[in-house]
């Protein structure tokens, strides 16, 4: 009898498994993209084809610009839905209604920025072009949506129901790429001003130092590393930072951040003229390194329409959530992308009065003001949160000294931005595109650009704020008049090289350019310059190009920027004497010395 129940529980419970799992999989195989077939999507004005090649990369083919922008909303949302999801979310402060309380924390940090009502006005005052790309995108990621079976499996975990996408949502994808791009609360530049309040001269310029012998910047500059303090460095007693006072547990509140290491998400990209090139043209080369992800960031792509006669083609690298193709070539014009890191926002020490209710301006005593956020959170109660802010941005905590801090970045304004950047897709030289970067809205990145015609150039794309005064490495105050921003660079102010002498180009995160080039950027933390370093060299180390001799540059993955390290372990660290009372360094050393001394 026990054997007979033993049997047939195993049996019901094998079904039962059999059953969950079919259903999981038919949930999962119903969430994928449509790879064939035909169907009727609201928004095209005509037919828009979609094919794909053996690794799946689509070639999108309509007869107009904004019937590309529906079909490649379409593919956007039937590939990539939770991923848009998920960035419009992040910077609209939004994660809590998808994950619940484990995300507050991070949406409070993000809401002071407001990004879904700056999203919201930032469509509003878009030309009308650009309106309609975006409604023409957005009719098509919806449809997308529509046509999955079965929702995508990453909403059955969380149990949830997919949004529709909205015209603003697309805004929302590229304020996600200022988060990530760029600082979303000061932390550098209050760092540096802690580090300035409490340190001498010669040891905050020993850790903040201008440049170092990797500097490759491509217009030669350089800037001497400098020297070892001669003063004996502060220790903690002097600096009273392990004090328990009022003042040190303020700024530790409202600095909770842990220690990051020095990676950068950026990428690189380098460049020859036609002069050098064994086409004639120029050759671009770009790798757009940032976080790891599942999936990739970017999404490849070619778009191909009818212009005035012209059937233009397009192939480079999508981001979902947005209509243009952000990297790429249109067979006129190629350009690729690295993270400027240059300085695009400012920390402002205010000055309060009547009891902190109110502050001072260049205008005269103003009140904060005060803009409620509701975070809806899944399961549990919504919670509001207060944003607190000034003619110049929200506040943002306070400093070591208890003084409120306000935070002016361009991501707060107007100009953040557009859809300019498609205007490269009609392109057809480096003149053009220079053009077009000075007028485009999105974080600024460094340009390098080549044409057909064997031309090449490099420039900031992006708005650049002008600056005044004393706004730039530390917190300061802003209320005389003295600092401040005066709108933007207008395209013709805007640092430009064009067809350098040794016909090459190159960025990697590090500072480009030095002068008045540089006092435009500015120096928002710039990268160790050994990629560029490692680049400039490989460039500099032929005479003429194809196209396999620029990805070989892009496959080296030799650390040179070590090998001086490693020569100092061997030689001065695991010596004869060492190794005699530490022996299980022998082991260590062995290691060390069947990697090969890098040359």
């Amino acid at each position: 009898m026990f054997k007979k129940i033993t049997i047939s529980l195993l049996l019901v419970s094998s079904l039962l498994i059999a059953f969950v799992a079919t259903w999981v999989y038919s949930q999962i195989d119903s969430a994928l993209p449509i790879l064939e077939g035909k169907k009727t999507v609201f928004g095209l004005t005509k037919k828009a084809t979609i094919e794909r090649d053996e690794q799946g990369i689509p070639t999108i083919k309509a007869s107009n610009r904004l019937d590309v922008a529906v079909a490649t909303g379409f593919v956007h949302a039937q590939e990539r839905f939770f991923q848009m999801d998920l960035l419009r979310r992040n910077s609209a402060g939004e994660l809590s209604s998808l994950f619940g309380s484990v995300a507050l924390d991070y949406d409070k940090s993000i809401r002071i920025h407001r990004f879904r009502e700056r999203a919201i006005a930032i469509v509003k005052q878009l030309p009308d072009d650009q309106k309609a790309l975006l409604k023409a995108y957005t009719r098509g990621v919806n449809q997308g949506l529509k046509y999955i079976s079965s929702q995508p499996f990453e909403y059955l975990l969380l149990q949830q129901e997919p949004t529709q996408w909205s015209e603003e949502d697309s805004v929302l994808t590229i304020f996600s790429m200022y988060i990530d791009l760029q600082y979303k609360d000061g932390q550098r530049e209050r760092t540096l001003g802690l580090m300035k309040a409490i340190l001498s001269a010669d040891v905050y310029a020993f850790l903040n130092p201008k440049g170092s012998l990797w500097d490759a910047a491509i217009d030669n500059s350089q800037f001497q590393p400098s020297p070892m303090p001669e003063d004996a460095w502060p220790s903690a007693s002097h600096v009273n930072l392990n004090k328990a006072n009022e003042l040190t547990q303020t700024f530790a509140k409202n600095n909770d951040v842990q220690y990051q290491a020095d990676e950068f998400p950026g990428s690189n990209n380098w460049g020859v003229s036609g002069e050098i090139s064994t086409t004639g043209s120029a050759i671009i080369a770009n790798d757009m390194h940032l976080g790891i992800r599942v999936p990739n960031t970017w999404f490849r792509a070619s778009l191909e329409y009818p212009e005035k006669d012209k059937l233009i083609n397009i192939t480079g690298a999508t981001l979902p959530g947005i209509p243009n193709v952000v990297v790429g070539s249109n067979g006129n014009v190629a350009w690729g992308f690295t993270n400027s890191y240059g300085d695009y926002s400012d920390v402002i020490k205010l000055k309060t009065v009547n009891n902190a209710s109110q502050y001072l301006t260049p205008d005269g005593v103003k009140d904060f003001s005060y803009h409620k956020q509701i975070i809806a959170i899944k399961g549990e109660q919504p919670v509001e949160l207060t944003v607190k802010e000034t003619i110049w941005g929200p506040v943002i905590g306070k400093n070591h000294q208890g003084q409120l801090l306000a935070y002016r970045w361009v991501a707060h304004d107007k100009q953040a931005i557009n859809l300019t950047a498609k205007e490269l897709e009609l392109a057809t030289n480096v003149k053009q595109a220079f053009n077009i970067a000075a007028r485009s809205g999105i974080p600024s990145q460094n340009m390098v650009v080549g044409d057909t015609q064997g031309n090449i150039g490099w420039t900031i794309m992006g708005p650049i704020p002008k600056k005044y005064g004393d706004a730039g490495e530390t917190p300061t105050t802003w209320h005389e008049g003295a600092s401040g921003w005066q709108g933007y660079l207008t395209p013709e102010q805007y640092p430009q090289i064009l067809n350098p002498k040794n016909n090459r180009l190159w960025s990697a995160n590090s500072r480009v350019v030095g002068d008045n080039m540089l006092a435009k950027i500015g120096n928002g933390g710039y990268a160790l310059g050994a990629r560029a370093s490692q680049i400039r060299d490989n460039l500099l180390s032929l005479q003429r190009f194809d196209e396999k001799a620029l990805l070989a540059i892009g496959l080296d993955d030799r650390a040179l920027f070590l090998q001086r390290w490693q020569t100092f372990l061997l030689e001065q660290v695991l010596t004869s004497a060492t190794l005699a009372k530490h022996k299980h360094f022998t082991q260590v050393k062995k290691l060390l010395e069947q990697t090969p001394t890098l040359s």
